[in-house]
């Protein structure tokens, strides 16, 4: 029985080990969160993919550490300016700071400051998919993240360039 004993204790003890060697890789070996690098926005990238002026970008989006905000659109009703925000929002990610992934709380934030409703987000986002906009997850996980597809980067390129006219 001792013996027994003796076996299971090894084995918590190098369960505990291997569960703090992997909690440094994600926390740092002080315990601290480790942060991703601050990416700097490439707005140049940005104005060359769309052929818009780096000038008229940036009134187009507010930019601050690695959160993206849209600061107008357009569209004739709440359907409408949900899924265009969420086409630019997800381009401007995507050649701003290199995400293609974007988070659906991102995404829904950018609709809220808006001044749109997002009682109907989910059901607008998926309107769009799969032909838009790619869903990476489990619908209404906090860690579900979309994605542009071919055909919706071009209409999005084509909203950046009617809203910065």
């Amino acid at each position: 029985m001792s013996e027994e004993i003796k076996k299971i204790k090894e084995t918590l003890e190098n369960h505990e080990k291997r569960i703090i060697s992997l909690e440094e890789k994600f926390h740092g070996p002080e315990g601290k969160e480790v942060t991703s690098p601050r990416v700097e926005p490439s707005i140049g990238k940005f104005s060359e993919k769309t052929g818009v002026s780096t000038e008229k970008l940036k009134e187009l989006f507010d930019v601050e550490n690695s959160a993206l905000t849209l600061l107008k659109v357009t569209g004739k009703d709440e359907a409408e300016k949900t899924k265009r925000i969420s086409l630019v929002v997800l381009m401007g990610y995507k050649y701003l700071f290199g995400n293609e992934k974007v988070l659906s709380k991102d995404i829904r934030r950018n609709v809220a400051e808006n001044r749109m409703p997002v009682n109907n987000f989910a059901t607008y986002l998926n309107e769009m998919i799969p032909s838009l906009v790619r869903r990476i997850g489990k619908p209404k996980s906090p860690m579900t993240t979309y994605k542009l597809t071919p055909l919706g980067e071009a209409e999005a390129k084509e909203m950046i360039k009617e809203l910065c006219k």
